[in-house]
Formats: C-alpha cells, sequence, structure tokens
C-alpha cells in the first residue's frame, strides 16, 4: 500500500529547478529506468536506443521550449543520469508505442495498461458555482511505486502543482492562474514515427499559460508526435476537451456544465475521420465514459467534490470498471487506477488518492502548505 505520494517543491530558474527536483527524486528516476528499461525491451526496444531516441527528443524541445530543456538536464545532473534518460522518461508512450515501425506489428502488452477516465464539472452543474476536474489516472502498477506530487514555484510565469512519474515535467494538474488539464490516452493509426513533442511537455506549456487562450493555443499549434486527448478547464468557468491527431485536433465544448471523457474519440468529425485502434484493446472506455457522465448528470446542480470522488470510484463492471482494480491485459502487463485526482480549480487545491481501488484516502495539495493534509470528501 502507498499511503499518500511524496510532494517534491522546486523553485527558482529551470536549471536549478530541475537540479533540485533530480536530487530529491534520484532514488524514484533510478527506479523508473529501471521500470521502463524491461518494459522497453518487452516491447522491442533496447535502452540504449531509447536513450539515443530520447537524446533527439531533447534536440526537438531545446528549440521548442529551451526553459523545459534547461530544467530536464538539471534533473538529468541532479539525479545523475544522463539526459537521453530522462528524455526517453518523458516520452515512454512514444516510444512504447509511436517508434517501432508498422502498425501491424505492433503489440498491445503496454497498451492494455493506459486508460483514463476525465470530467470537468462547472457553472450550474456545480453546487457552488465552482469548477471542478477530476481524472482516474490507469496504468502499469508498477508506477505507483514512482509517483510523486510536483509543486513548481518559477521564476517567472504561474506556480502550478502536477501529478508525474519522478523525472517527468507534468501529467495532470493546475496552476495559481486557475487553470487545469487532465490527459487522456488515445491511439490511432497515424500513430507512428511522426515527429513531434512528447505528452509531458504539452501539459507543461498547458500549465505554463496565463490564460485560457494561451492554453488552447498550446494544444492547437503544438506539433503532436501521437494522439492524446486533453481536457482543459479555467476558474472562469470554461473548459474544452481536444481530441487530438498528430494531423489534426478536434474539440468538445461542455454540455450543461458537464464535461467528460475516457479513451475513444467522440467528437462527429473525428468519428467520421479516424480509425479508433484503442478500442479494440479497452472496450470499456464506451461504458466508462457514459457511466461517468450519468451519475454526474443525476446530481445535476448539486454537484460538488464528493459527487465528483463517486463517479470516479464507480467500481461497476471490475476490474474493467472506471477505478479498475488490478488485472492483466492481453499481453499480461498488470494495470490498475493508479490515483484518483479531484482538483477544486476555483480553489487551486489538489486531491490525490493512491490506489483509489484499495480504499480511497484522499490528500489535499494546495500551492503553498508545506505538507499534504489528509482530506475526508
Amino acid at each position: 500500500m502507498i499511503e499518500r505520494f511524496p510532494l517534491i517543491t522546486i523553485e527558482g530558474p529551470p536549471a536549478v529547478r530541475g537540479r533540485t527536483y533530480g536530487a530529491a527524486a534520484a532514488p524514484l528516476i533510478h527506479r523508473a529506468i529501471q521500470i521502463y528499461r524491461e518494459g522497453f525491451l518487452a516491447s522491442g526496444l533496447q535502452w540504449h536506443d531509447a536513450v539515443a531516441l530520447g537524446n533527439r527528443f531533447a534536440r526537438r524541445i531545446h528549440d521548442y521550449a529551451p526553459p523545459m530543456y534547461a530544467e530536464l538536464s538539471g534533473i538529468a545532473a541532479g539525479a545523475q543520469r544522463e539526459l537521453g534518460e530522462i528524455v526517453a522518461l518523458n516520452a515512454r508512450t512514444e516510444l512504447l508505442y509511436g517508434l517501432r515501425g508498422d502498425a501491424g506489428d505492433e503489440p498491445d502488452r503496454e497498451l492494455a495498461g493506459d486508460g483514463c477516465t476525465g470530467a470537468i464539472v462547472l457553472g450550474a452543474a456545480a453546487k457552488h458555482a465552482q469548477v471542478l476536474h477530476g481524472q482516474n489516472w490507469d496504468w502499469r502498477s508498477q508506477a505507483a511505486q514512482i509517483t510523486v506530487v510536483l509543486r513548481v514555484r518559477p521564476e517567472t510565469g504561474p506556480a502550478l502543482l502536477t501529478l508525474v512519474e519522478a523525472g517527468t515535467l507534468a501529467r495532470c494538474g493546475l496552476n495559481e492562474l486557475g487553470l487545469a488539464t487532465t490527459g487522456n490516452f488515445l491511439k490511432t493509426d497515424e500513430d507512428f514515427g511522426a515527429d513531434g513533442i512528447p505528452a509531458p511537455f504539452v501539459r507543461r506549456a498547458i500549465l505554463s499559460s496565463h490564460n485560457l487562450h494561451d492554453a488552447m493555443g498550446v494544444v492547437l499549434t503544438t506539433p503532436r508526435s501521437f494522439s492524446i486527448n486533453v481536457m482543459i478547464s479555467d476558474a472562469g468557468g470554461e473548459a474544452v476537451n481536444f481530441e487530438t491527431t498528430p494531423a489534426e485536433v478536434y474539440w468538445l465544448l461542455p454540455d450543461d456544465g458537464l464535461l467528460t471523457h475516457a479513451n475513444h474519440f467522440r467528437a462527429p468529425a473525428a468519428l467520421a475521420r479516424v480509425q479508433d485502434r484503442g478500442l479494440s484493446v479497452t472496450p470499456d472506455s464506451l461504458y466508462r465514459e457514459a457511466r461517468v457522465h450519468g451519475a454526474l448528470r443525476r446530481q445535476h446542480g448539486a454537484l460538488d467534490l464528493g459527487s465528483l470522488k463517486d463517479a470516479l470510484l464507480d467500481d461497476w463492471g471490475a476490474p474493467h470498471a472506471v477505478c479498475r482494480r488490478p488485472s492483466s491485459g492481453p499481453g499480461g502487463e498488470e494495470a490498475a487506477t493508479l490515483a484518483t485526482v479531484l482538483m477544486d480549480v476555483s480553489e487551486r487545491c489538489l486531491y490525490v488518492a493512491p490506489l483509489p481501488y484499495a480504499g480511497a484516502r484522499f490528500w489535499r495539495y494546495d500551492l503553498h502548505s508545506e505538507q499534504p493534509t489528509a482530506s475526508e470528501l
């Protein structure tokens, strides 16, 4: 059991932040490298090749966002690892799924572990008219051992909180200006060999934005190396969902204050144009999204963090439920819901329950308290 994920706070210029992060998380980063070394090898990718590909992605990051490159270099120095290793951890989705050539020979071993169900509540749907944003993060069970909450206080730009695998820059989270984001895995027949920016860097750029306009612009203008779903909410009461492929972006807006998404394409244009390759491995995505949306709809107008928590802890259809219990996929890799994340975007608070299928105890993280506190939602 994991009682709570550790909180790591970094501040100052990018290189300093990175060194602090790398040193504080060094044992977890070393463990992450061991986990993904084995995962890449099972998928036919030798670690030295993964590091070489990491160095290739590093050059793209240098051109895309020099501060992120400096932070990555700092992480590598602080953890006493190679830069290519740190970038490979950040680009693990692209290395596992997108760089092995032909779509026809790609195994589903790792894909079977990926999931995630997300939801946003705003406007008249919420009990107190606040903006709520939540997600279940479904992934390989081993990754729970290397997960941390990262609090970033940069010299310039907004402070932010994000749940990450050690050594990576962002997953889901929020910033002090009232922007929040979560991501959901998508897969299409276009996700092979595309040159672009891996998802953690896109997420960090979203969380470093000053307003919704700029955050949306990040998704719309950044070259993408893999399909991904991006949910963005703003404390001012707006939200948007982007279903992306390396070539296209499709969008969805809230329906009467509710926006939900799992791991399949829903935008009408996407349904007409995209070959959705994820559903063949995670068909439960269809009912996971429907069940979360239905649970929230039934309490429309009275929704709070407790309502969102209950929707995301739904275990109907277990083990392949909204809240997934440990189970093996077609490739034999065990996966589960590693964390339920709830965000009160209006209050800039992040609530995280590790391994919620085992008894969800939530911990509250904010931008100012030195340590997380236990919370009863």
